[in-house]
Order: structure tokens, then sequence, then C-alpha cells
């Protein structure tokens, strides 16, 4: 009775040790294909965690690498925006100093351009992309700036009352232009429209000047750049720069006024003020095209630093998951010999089995 039981123990045995060999032959002769290790982490053991490390990383590494390019390409189109409005006051400098030139002609162009370019920088400044108003901050609810017609309006308005008694003179315009300051200058939001935000700058995220009462509103923009680090840069509608261009042309706007309401000393004072603030306007968008360009360089050397770690990390990654061909190749000859010889004596086994039977 054990003879009969004996051999058919041995042929379960010799068919376990089969599908075995074959199972191991099939891994390797896909990772030989393949090129990499069926199962790394396994074969690493303890060292798996370096694996999954390196893999952080790079997802890490990806995250960081796309806000990198998403924000480099938004500071590229805000640069070329700043870069816009520098062109438009190139265009308005060289009309101011033809002005006295031309006389009247020159006021009433000097004025229709002012009020066209106010249109088209505006327009700039809320310039929307990817989801985002480039010069609103951290509020991307509305557009920061509200209709060039809106500021118009209003200087128009100033001028109606201080030319209400009769024409201006200097005097007068000396006290038009210290409105206007008061205005700009004013950092508290009024619904009346006597202050730069409301009537001009509507984003709730501001550039801190001081005096704001709402210190959240400004944070600056934020760009994640690593590991518990971040590039920030603070470029909205209501920076300075922006604030000057704004007065200078509106005051301009103002110039082609009918001789019954504005002297000649009136017109020529209001067009010096304008001057100085649009000198002071492109000295400051200079610096501030500066400082951003620093920003974008920060931004492309840290695409650099992200672009060199994630390939090293995908090296290593390919070093701890790939196969070593001639160990690989050597190990499924070994196999398949030993597959043979196992066909070879279970099918003997099988023989002698079936002999032991009869």
């Amino acid at each position: 009775m054990y003879d009969r039981v004996a051999p058919a123990g041995i042929s379960v045995g010799r068919q376990a040790s089969l599908r075995n060999l074959q199972a191991e032959l099939a891994k390797l002769t896909a990772e030989m294909s393949s090129g990499r290790k069926a199962d790394p982490a396994r074969e690493l053991g303890v060292g798996a965690s370096l694996l999954y490390k390196l893999y952080d990383d790079i997802q890490q590494g990806e995250s960081i690498q796309n806000a990198t390019s998403l924000a480099g390409e938004r500071l590229k189109a805000a640069q070329a925006a700043l870069t816009s409005v520098g062109d438009l006051m190139d265009q308005m400098s060289p009309e101011i100093l033809k002005v006295d030139a031309l006389k009247g002609n020159g006021y009433t162009i000097i004025a229709s351009n002012a009020r066209e370019m106010l249109g088209s920088m505006t327009d700039l400044l809320n310039t929307y992309w990817d989801g985002q108003n480039l010069f609103g901050g951290t509020d991307s609810a509305q557009p920061p700036l509200a209709e060039a017609s809106d500021l118009l309006d209003w200087a128009e308005a100033r001028k109606d009352l201080a030319v209400a008694s009769g024409p201006l003179s200097a005097a007068g315009a000396a006290s038009l232009i210290t409105t206007f300051d008061t205005m700009f200058a004013n950092v508290q939001r009024a619904a009346d429209g006597s202050s730069f935000y409301g009537l001009v700058y509507q984003s709730t995220s501001r550039t801190d000047l001081g005096g704001s009462t709402d210190p959240e509103s400004d944070e600056p923009s934020r760009i994640r750049i690593g590991a518990g680090e971040t590039l920030t840069y603070n470029v909205r509608a209501d920076n300075p720069a922006f604030r000057d261009a704004f007065k200078a042309l509106s005051l301009l706007s103002l110039l082609d006024a009918p001789s019954s309401e504005m002297t000649e000393e009136a017109r020529t004072a209001l067009l010096d003020e304008a001057g100085d603030l649009m000198r002071g306007v492109r000295t400051q968008l200079t610096v501030l095209a500066g400082v951003l360009g620093s920003k974008q360089e920060r931004l492309s050397n840290v695409a650099e630093i992200q672009e060199r770690a994630i390939a090293a990390a995908t090296a290593q990654i390919n070093d701890l998951e790939g196969v070593d061909y001639y160990t690989v190749s050597d190990r499924i000859g070994t196999l398949q010999i030993q597959l043979q010889a196992t066909y070879s004596i279970t099918a003997k086994l099988a023989e002698l089995s079936f002999v032991n039977y009869l």
C-alpha cells in the first residue's frame, strides 16, 4: 500500500517544483523583455524606502516644476503688459514736449491721446490670464480696474467745479492738482468716488502703501518653488507707478477745455505737472520691470534645478528597478536546464509509478 502512495506523493512534489520553475522562468523572461524588475520593492527589502522616497521626490518635483512653469508664463505675460504700458508713456512724452509749438491744436491732440492711452492702459492692467487677473494681486473675482471712463468723468467733473466761477487760472490749476493729489493719495476706499480705491482700483488685494484697513489684502502673490520655500511678487494695478500714470493722463485729458474755461497759464501748469509725473512713471516702470525680471530669472533657475533633480531621481529609480541582463540571462539558462531535467525525471517516475501500480 505504501508503495502505491509514495510515487503519487513524489509526483505531486514534482508538479509543484515544475510550477515554481515555470513561474520563475516566466517572471525572468518578462523582466528580460521589459528591462525592469517585476517586484523591485520586494527585492530591495528594507532598502525599498529609498525607492518610495525617490518616487515621492519626483512627484513633488514635477508638481513644483509645473507650478513654476505656469508662474513663469504668468510673469512673462505681466512683463509684456508692463512693456506695453511703458511704450504708452514713451509715446506720450514727445507729445508733451511738442505742445508748445502746436499750442491750441496741440492741446486738443494731447488730450484726445491721453484719453485713448488711459483706456489702453486700463485694458493692459486688466489682463486676465489662465484664471487670474495679472495685476489684481490675490483677488481674481473681478478686474482690478474700473472702466477708464469713470476716472475721466470724475476728472471732468472736478474741472467743471473749478471753473464754475470763471476760467481756470494758474492758481486754480494748482488747486485742481491738489484735488487730484488728494484723491490718488487716499488709501481709504470711498463709496462716493472720492478716492483712487473704488473709483479706479476696485480689487480687494492692494499694494501695501501704509494706512490699509485690511492687512490681509496686502499679501503678495506666492509661488511654491520648493519644500517650505516660496517666491513672492507684488505687481498690482495700484502700484505707485500706475497711480502716477493715471493721474498724469487724467490731467492731460482736461487740456482741450475751451478758452472760456481754462487760461493758457492753467494749461501750462497742468501740462508741467503731468510731464513731471510721466518722467517719474517711466523710471518707476523700469525699476518694476527689473524686479519682475529678477523673479523670472529665479523661476527659470528653480525650473532647471528641479529638472536636474527629477532626472537624477529617475536615474536612481532605473538603477534600482532595472534588471541585470547578464544575471537574468544566466538564470534563465539555468532554469531551462533544471526544467528539462525535472521533465525527464518526472516522466521516468511516472513510468515507474505505472509499473508499480500494475
